[in-house]
């Protein structure tokens, strides 16, 4: 009984001792999101370039004649 109490504490302890550090790490995360987001923020352009159009084809990738299986 001894053993499962002290099992039981224990257990407690680490995860309150884990919830800190996840809440520190997490605080981190955010606040070197925030120095960041400014920076990238000025530059709104497109990373994909243009691609040049294409008369006379057919938009959504090949077509495939339908057969009817009976």
């Amino acid at each position: 009984m001894r053993i499962l109490i002290i099992l039981a504490l224990v257990g407690y302890v680490l995860y309150k001792v884990g919830g800190l550090f996840f809440q520190a790490g997490a605080a981190s995360q955010q606040a070197r999101f925030k120095q960041r987001r400014p920076q990238d923020a000025a530059n709104t352009m497109d990373s994909s370039p243009d691609k040049p159009k294409r008369a006379g084809q057919v938009k959504g990738g090949e077509y495939v004649d339908y057969e009817e299986v009976k």
